[in-house]
């Protein structure tokens, strides 16, 4: 039972009232927004899910009150199909309004280290979210974000579940480690290197190590590059997490906020 297009069927026994709108496709995800009684949800129907799924579920609970990250409402099974009823996040996502945060190095700032204390929760407990990017951020009305899509999130103290020589990510906000598909350093540090590309492209409009996957691939088997923003801040914190090596970017959660200058 498919519902790619929701059913009137569906919308009756999930009591949707209207469809607001239907998300692109994300990977196996359909998502929608949806009013149920006065309410909004967002909606996700996942066909066939899997363990990966699974475990992004697990995060959700795991970290349900950190206010953060969406509130899972519900999980049910609908025909074949896992239906996921999640609280709205009213705001707008990052990637329409990053050009509001060109050349503003506190703007930046102040945001990845918001971005920072939602995930440092999740960080200490050993789960890192691996896909960090700004279609994954939702900015509320009062400026604050929201993490979204934890769907290739990993727990380093369970197994892989993914084949050797394969690592699930967005080749334009990739880690080094992850293009040459190293799980072993896989590790907070990889979200610090996705945050700073994040801040390099709110800061500059522009991705920091090219703009195609074969550039990016190529930047990372060359030289270390060296950031100059003409900002002092910015030039600090870039410089110092997106090194190509793990081992030279910042040890600990804590350096990597004072890295921020905040």
């Amino acid at each position: 039972m498919r519902t790619t297009k929701l059913t009137e069927e569906f919308c009756k026994y999930f009591k949707i009232g209207k469809i607001v709108e239907a998300k692109p496709r994300s990977g196996q995800k359909q998502v929608y927004i949806v009013e149920i009684g006065k309410e909004m949800f967002a909606l996700k129907v996942i066909p066939g899910a899997d363990e990966r799924i699974a475990r992004e579920l697990q995060i959700y609970d795991r970290f349900k009150d950190n206010p953060g990250i969406p509130k899972v409402i519900s999980v049910e099974k609908y025909g074949d199909e896992l239906v996921v009823i999640e609280e709205f996040i009213k705001g707008e996502d990052l990637n329409k309004i990053a050009d509001t945060y060109i050349n503003d190095s506190y703007k930046v700032r102040r945001l990845i280290t918001d971005i920072s204390e939602i995930l440092t929760p999740i960080w200490i407990q050993k789960c890192i979210h691996r896909d960090l990017k700004p279609n994954n951020i939702i900015i509320q009305e009062d400026g604050k974000p929201v993490v979204l899509d934890f769907g290739i999130a990993r727990d380093l103290d369970d197994e892989t579940i993914t084949p050797t020589g394969f690592q699930p990510f967005t080749w334009n906000f990739g880690s080094p480690e992850q293009y040459s598909f190293k799980k072993e350093l896989i590790s907070y540090r990889t979200d610090f290197f996705c945050l700073g590309i994040i801040g390099y492209y709110l800061y500059t409009g522009d991705l920091p190590f090219g703009r195609s996957r074969f550039s990016i691939a190529e930047a990372f088997t060359g030289p270390q590059k060296i950031f100059e923003v003409y900002n002092e801040e910015m030039n600090d914190f870039l410089n110092s997490v997106l090194k190509f090596s793990v081992a030279e970017r910042p040890r600990t959660i804590d350096q990597f906020n004072k890295l921020l200058c905040l």
